[in-house]
């Protein structure tokens, strides 16, 4: 039987609460309690026996309540998961001093030194991880490439990371579930994909490479990204994209063979060429050094997505469709390399070069359906650059065309509201309520 590209997730969800028969829960905090068995807040297991209680005491179904407070130096690699309809679930658990946080001793001055927060061996699956901080690691969350045995439903909710080289860098993640997670101040990805992970969903959360902090931006790697499908080893396949955020990835002072490069890069989302069946539904790509979203993947589906800011807001080098999606205030908004791409009823409003640009050598066009062109300094590169506009409407500088009338322009809008939504072409372009 054929499986869905993205399958139904209540199960992966439910599955935080569905603990079976007899199963038990566990309470630990940084210094322990009491007797120190486990049995209740009073007698809480320490932080000694942290990765012994998640890898031996812990049984199929059981939870851990992790208490607030500082984990210092914590590093939990986790050999042993839970099984189907019985997962071993991780929860932080504010007892009035904020969440539990891990804590160690990583830089940006040495982004390449440090240790792993939490890290899977290969085939432990069925783990869930909620309500976490995570700051100063190399890695948050850390999986190696796994072989021909993956880990498969686990579920990360609510796990915040600051100031670490990569936030998430998993391989080999199967039915995998990340949502509500927010990083901030990383020097490399933030959520990386690096090989091998298939049927992913990541929903609600987000990527912050600087805050907008010109200091920070000095100190980053060369190509900073927000979300990351790499194209290393075995292709990563199946991802649903929804409601996520990434801005700010962007190195200031890009350098190679002591000399400033030329093309400076740093993208929002990346997916590399091998990926298979990439979706993104309402994400929003804001302030990058190069492209918004930067999508080697043939066939990629981008629905209600907003890209401000960047040099190139779309980047489709082979195929796609973009749905009721906005491109402002930045050098292109949708380049295509060589496929076929279709926009229907989007808005490219103050683009610098232009609106929509195919590149000479491209194979297929670049068709605008229903779009409204408004602001920009060109609408489409010259004809041979294979741009077609179907019932689209162009308002730049020169051309008639009444105001649009946007309820409220600023360069630094953020994506959320009806601030782009015209007024005078209803019909055309973007919608913050199709």
């Amino acid at each position: 039987m054929k499986r869905s590209p993205f399958p139904l997730l209540l199960p992966i969800v439910l599955a935080l609460g569905a603990l079976h028969a007899g199963a038990a829960d566990l309470y630990l905090t940084p210094e322990g309690a009491g007797k120190k068995d486990g049995s209740g807040w009073q007698n809480a297991l320490s932080q000694a026996e942290f990765a012994a209680t998640v890898n031996g005491k812990m049984q199929p179904g059981d939870r851990l309540m992790l208490g607030g407070g500082n984990y210092a130096n914590m590093s939990l690699k986790i050999t042993a998961g839970g099984a189907a309809g019985k997962p071993k679930v991780i929860e932080g658990v504010d007892r009035g001093a904020g969440l539990p946080t891990f804590t160690s001793n990583w830089t940006i001055e040495r982004p390449d030194k440090g240790a792993t927060a939490i890290s899977f061996d290969p085939d432990v699956s069925y783990v869930s991880i909620v309500h976490l901080r995570i700051k100063n690691y190399c890695f948050g969350i850390h999986n190696l490439p796994a072989g021909d045995k993956p880990r498969t439903h686990l579920v990360f909710d609510d796990i915040d990371v600051e100031q670490a080289r990569h936030p998430f860098y998993l391989a080999d993640c199967d039915d995998l579930l990340i949502q509500n997670c927010d990083i901030k101040r990383y020097s490399k990805h933030g959520f990386r994909f690096d090989q091998g992970c298939d049927r992913v969903t990541v929903r609600k959360c987000t990527a912050d490479c600087s805050e907008g902090d010109a200091v920070w931006e000095t100190k980053t790697e060369i190509f900073p990204f927000g979300f990351s499908l790499n194209d290393g080893g075995t292709p990563n396949t199946e991802f649903l994209f929804e409601d996520c955020v990434t801005r700010n990835n962007l190195k200031s002072n890009q350098m190679k063979g002591g000399q400033p490069i030329r093309y400076t890069n740093g993208d929002g989302f990346v997916i590399e060429g091998n990926s298979r069946g990439v979706t993104f539904t309402r994400c929003r790509s804001l302030h990058n050094q190069d492209g918004g979203f930067d999508l080697k993947v043939a066939d990629v589906k981008l629905t209600g997505c907003i890209a401000t800011g960047n040099r190139r807001d779309y980047r489709i080098w082979t195929s796609g469709t973009l749905t009721n999606c906005f491109g402002g205030w930045s050098t292109v908004g949708l380049w295509s390399k060589s496929g076929a791409v279709t926009a229907t009823r989007c808005t490219f409003h103050e683009e610098r070069g232009m609106a929509a640009e195919a590149e000479d050598k491209a194979t297929s066009a670049i068709t605008l359906n229903d779009c409204l062109i408004t602001s920009s300094t060109a609408a489409t590169k010259p004809a041979k650059s294979m741009v077609n506009l179907k019932n689209t409407v162009v308002v730049t500088p020169g051309s008639p065309g009444k105001d649009p009338g946007y309820p409220k322009v600023d360069p630094k809008w953020d994506g959320t509201g009806n601030a782009m939504d015209s007024a005078a072409y209803p019909d055309k372009g973007y919608r913050s309520k199709p």
